[in-house]
Formats: structure tokens, sequence, C-alpha cells
């Protein structure tokens, strides 16, 4: 279907202009003589944001296949807020699907297993905290549940949660894995990625459009609306299934982030919920709506500063990253994340957690070896990157080496106004984050936290100059409210 603008309403609410193109009832569909007039989608430019010029990125989008591994994992350190309980331990035989741990507080929460084979460790961390079940791989067996009918809302999410796919739903407010029971005023699917260094959602789904059509026509069935959100100038017309809505988003970072989408368009609170997922994971359950079985692969970008060969790899769901290190003759003290620099989680090669994440689209590997620059500050060059006009350096690099060095200590939160120029949502960030570091729940609340995660704030971090840690204030903070209702 074409999409036209001819005619539009305009609208503007904090960093956010939304141009909302109505149906024109002078279109007609090549020929047709009864016809609706055709819906159009509505653009939305993000006027705040900032892309954090990181040296590393692809330089092709051709996908290769990743080295076979002999370990996979499931992390329940991704599930914000569940109490793990184990239901298999060491020594036991698995298949792909098998049950590996659920959420005590809602059992039908299942975590499965990303392959077939011998459960070799239950990694734990402080207070026994569960950090990873580690699956030696032996065979490709599945768990067989029979014929899945996907016909009404009860069995989708039925078919969902016994497969463990339920858990790629994330619920706002508080970022968790969507309860069971909850029913959302809406469904966002996030497919445009702005994080830096991100792969392009098309170019990552090359190959499976199908699965991701019958994904998002699945998906559509478990709330009253589902919007499906992607960038600017992409043709997603072919993939849009009805009962849809597509909107365009453009701008920097985070443009992205569900969290701005939501924000505009539905905007959550602590009584009203709304569900977001990525664009890979529809495909995933589209996966399953056409074969019956879980994908035993997921494609990613191998990226960041000090990695060799940036690349769209296909590796194994939950696959460890100790062997795509190596793949990549990577001999250089690292730091790895399964994610993006910005909000990915430590998957260090040989650690408990040396994992890729359920909903990483990429792996962005740092240097952890950084190098110290004598009187740095009284350098009007300089060679690191500045968001202010303080460092010519600014106009003479467009990319940086970004390592892991802080360059300096904890120091006070002086507002500069940097804060205010990166947050397109309808909400004070120096005024929020002063309440989270001053562990005020009332006024956090009046603030706005429930509407945003730690994604939202991380831009707020990395130009932060105190080095507080804005996004642990915040899960801790998102944790308090959620404890006493």
């Amino acid at each position: 279907m074409l999409m036209g603008f001819a005619t539009h309403r305009l609208s503007k609410g904090g960093g956010v202009t939304t141009i909302q193109p109505q149906s024109d009832p002078n279109t007609f569909c090549g020929g047709c003589l009864n016809h609706s007039p055709q819906p159009l989608m509505s653009l939305h430019t993000i006027r705040k944001g900032f892309n954090i010029p990181l040296h590393g990125g692809l330089e092709s989008t051709e996908i290769r296949d990743a080295p076979s591994v002999q370990q996979v994992a499931a992390l329940p350190q991704e599930a914000h807020g569940i109490k793990v309980k184990m239901l298999v331990q060491e020594g036991d035989a698995v298949k792909v699907g098998t049950p590996l741990f659920c959420d005590k507080r809602d059992p039908n929460v299942l975590f499965t297993s990303p392959g077939a084979g011998t459960v070799s460790a239950v990694n734990r961390g402080f207070r026994r905290m569960a950090l990873s079940v580690v699956v030696d791989l032996d065979g490709d067996a599945h768990e067989n549940w029979g014929t899945l009918t996907w016909d009404h809302p009860e069995t989708i999410a039925n078919n969902l949660q016994r497969s463990g796919l339920w858990t790629l739903l994330r619920q706002r407010p508080f970022d968790k894995v969507a309860e069971s029971t909850a029913h959302p005023s809406s469904l966002f699917v996030t497919a445009t990625d702005t994080h830096p260094l991100a792969p392009p959602p098309l170019a990552v789904l090359a190959g499976r459009e199908d699965k991701f059509k019958s994904g998002l026509e699945v998906l559509s069935r478990l709330a009253p609306k589902t919007f499906l959100c992607t960038g600017k100038g992409e043709d997603w017309a072919n993939l849009i299934t009805d009962g849809v809505e597509h909107h365009q988003f453009s701008g920097a970072h985070p443009a992205g982030n569900a969290g701005v989408h939501i924000n505009a368009l539905d905007p959550v609170g602590q009584n009203k919920l709304a569900w977001n997922i990525g664009y890979q994971e529809v495909t995933e359950i589209g996966h399953l709506v056409q074969t019956g079985q879980l994908p035993m692969t997921r494609v990613i970008a191998a990226v960041g500063p000090a990695m060799n060969q940036p690349a769209l790899i296909r590796v194994r769901r939950g696959t460890s990253t100790t062997k795509l290190i190596q793949a990549h003759n990577i001999t250089e003290k690292v730091r790895v994340l399964s994610g993006s620099a910005l909000s990915g989680d430590l998957a260090n090669p040989d650690s408990p957690t040396g994992f890729l994440g359920s909903r990483a689209n990429q792996m962005c590997v740092l240097s952890d070896a950084p190098e110290k620059e004598f009187i740095g500050w009284a350098n009007p060059i300089g060679t690191r990157h500045t968001f202010t006009h303080t460092a010519l350096g600014k106009f003479f690099r467009k990319e940086h080496k970004y390592d892991t060095d802080l360059n300096g200590s904890h120091r006070a939160i002086v507002p500069l106004g940097s804060w205010e120029e990166v947050m397109p949502m309808d909400i004070m960030p120096t005024q929020l984050i002063k309440a989270l570091a001053a562990g005020d729940l009332e006024m956090c609340e009046k603030l706005g936290v429930l509407e945003v995660t730690e994604e939202d704030l991380a831009l707020c971090e990395y130009l932060d100059q105190s080095k507080t840690a804005i996004t642990s204030l915040l899960r801790a903070m998102l944790t308090q409210i959620e404890k006493e209702g």
C-alpha cells in the first residue's frame, strides 16, 4: 500500500513533533469500485536526543554464520523482579523448550532451555541469586507440544507461556516480564533501533519476513491496540497485518526506545499497563507459529571499538561469548556486553554471565585496558568525546574509540542542562534524577518515574559529569515502588 501525507495534523509535545495524516477520501485503490479510505501512518520527529559517535560499526549487512558452540545458557538476571524457582538441577537432560526455572509468584511464566543436552551448571551470585543455567549441547531434540492453535487470546497466551517465549514480552511500568494475568491497554512492537552501533532491523530480518508477519498477526490479538513503531523511510508495508497501527519515528537516540513510543502514543501509569516486544522476538514467535518449535538461532551485530571485523552473525540463542571472541581473534583485555554500549548487560567470556541474552540484538566489545591521559583536562584538543563545546576534538573526530575508563571519580550533581537536551519525553530529568539520588519515592512518582526504564535514562548517565549510577538508582526505586504497591 502506498502511504501519503496529503492531509495531516501537526502536534507538539515535549521533544516530539507528530505529523498525523488523515485518511484521504479521494484516494482510490487501483480501480476498486468498493473501497474505504486508505489508512495513513503517523510520523513522529524526535527533536531531542543524541547519537553517540562510537567507533566499530557494521561495514556490511551480509549475515555470516558464527562458529558452533558447546554451551548455551538462560539468564535469570534478564528478568527484573522475578523470584526464581529452579525446575532442573545439574546433570539433568533437557530438550529445546524444557522449562529450566519459573517465577514463584507467577508459575505460568516459564523460562525454557535454548538448547538440548545436559544442565552442566547453575551459577549463583550474591545471596545465592541465580545468574545463569548452563546447558552443554548434545543434539537438537525439541519438546513436543502437539498441534498448537492460535485462534483465541487464551490459547495464544498458553502456547507462549509453555514455550517460554512469553518472557520476551515486557510490561510497563517496571519493565518486567509481562504478568500472565495482566490486561494491557496496548502492545508496542519496537521495529527501530537507535542504540549505538545497532544493526538495521530489516537487514536482521532478511529471509524471515514471513515469520515476522505471522508473529505480528498472533500478537495483535493479545491487546486492544497494537502499534508497530519503525524508523522513518523504511518499507514495512508488506509486513503489516490488519488491526496494527503503523507509526514512524525519526531523530537521534532515544527515538528507537519503546519508552519514547509509549510516552507519545499511550502513556502508562500505576493502573494502566502496556506491553512491548522487539522485532526479532516477534520473528521468533512467528517461527513457533509456523513450525511448532522454538527457533535455534538469532541474528546479532558483533560490533564495538575493540571488535575485529564487525559483522552481522547468526548465532545460537543464548550462545557463549567465549567462542565469539576467539573467532574474531581478540587478544587484548576487553569488556563484552550483551546489548549496546549504553544499556547492555555484562557478558565477559568465561564468566557465569558470559552468554548472550534472549533479547540482545548486538554484542558490543570495548577495551578494558584504558590508557590514562596526562592532564587531559588541560588539553584543548583531547581524544575523548565531549557533548559540550569545551574541547576542540569534538570538531575533528567523527567517531571515537571508547574504552571503559570512567575518566574521574564520583562527585556532586551539577545541573548543566545537558539532560534536558537528550530527554524527548514529557519528564523533567534533572528533578527526577535528584529525587532518585535522594530516595524520595513520592517525588519520583510525581515526576513520572513509572514511565521510564534504564534504557530511557542511559543517555543521561552517559552525559552525567557526577559519575552517578543513575540507572541503578532508577531500578532500585522501581523495585521499591512495586514492593509497596
